[in-house]
């Protein structure tokens, strides 16, 4: 969430802690306890959709991250063994091809990479009877298509985890903005009365109701603009 909605959403919390210590305003008042609750509900469904939001690519990309180290370290055994069998076999063409650093393969984009992978391996299976000599095994040409297959199917992992918290945002915004309008077109009529008959709680309710601006430092009054919601 941006810091003017988490700013708004302390806001709503700070009126329900208002009213949990002041009971007593409900009495004779179930119109006034409705709304609270409504209100309650409204900061439920916002905890809810943070959650949802807090769901986000980090874990997925750190996955990738781990994914593509072990497809790099995958191609480097198998290029070392193929490296290895060219220089036995005074195989000049196979030492040029095989040439091929880490560095080279990180540089990579996702793509390039895979397709490179799979070059390595076609030029790997059938040297797989003079490879096992350099400590290559089938399973080691073998992790470069499982390992690359892996790592290509990262994105839309990652790719959909976003668009969920995209629409997490999304929601909490629209959800604050009408939490917001309950609040100052229901419980501030409904308190209104309160300046007269009990102005001690009534200067409560203005405080609970404040926005607390945390990145500037300072108080706004208690009828923000349009843009206090972000809008």
């Amino acid at each position: 969430m941006t810091r003017k909605l988490i700013n708004l959403l302390d806001m709503l919390k700070s009126v329900l802690r208002f009213f949990d210590e002041n009971p007593q305003l409900f009495e004779g008042k179930p119109a006034l306890q409705q709304a609270v609750e409504k209100l309650r509900n409204y900061v439920a469904e916002v905890e809810a959709l943070e959650l949802e939001q807090a769901k986000n690519a980090k874990t997925e990309t750190a996955l990738k991250g781990e994914t593509k180290t072990a497809l790099i370290n995958a191609a480097l055994k198998v290029l070392a063994g193929i490296g290895a069998h060219a220089a036995a076999t005074n195989d000049s063409r196979l030492k040029m091809d095989s040439d091929i650093t880490e560095y080279d393969l990180n540089r990579l984009r996702q793509n390039d990479l895979i397709t490179e992978i799979h070059t390595i391996y076609d030029m790997a299976l059938p040297l797989m009877p003079y490879l096992s000599t350099w400590h290559v095994a089938q399973q080691d040409i073998d992790a470069l298509n499982t390992n690359s297959t892996e790592f290509d199917a990262k994105d839309p992992a990652i790719k959909n985890i976003k668009a969920r918290s995209a629409k997490a945002t999304a929601d909490i915004k629209a959800k604050l903005d009408e939490a917001y309008n309950f609040t100052k077109d229901s419980l501030d009529a409904m308190m209104l009365p309160y300046k007269t008959v009990n102005p001690t709680a009534y200067g409560h309710y203005q405080n609970a109701r404040e926005i607390i601006h945390t990145a500037g430092g300072h108080k706004k009054g208690t009828a923000p603009d349009a843009n206090a919601t972000g809008k």
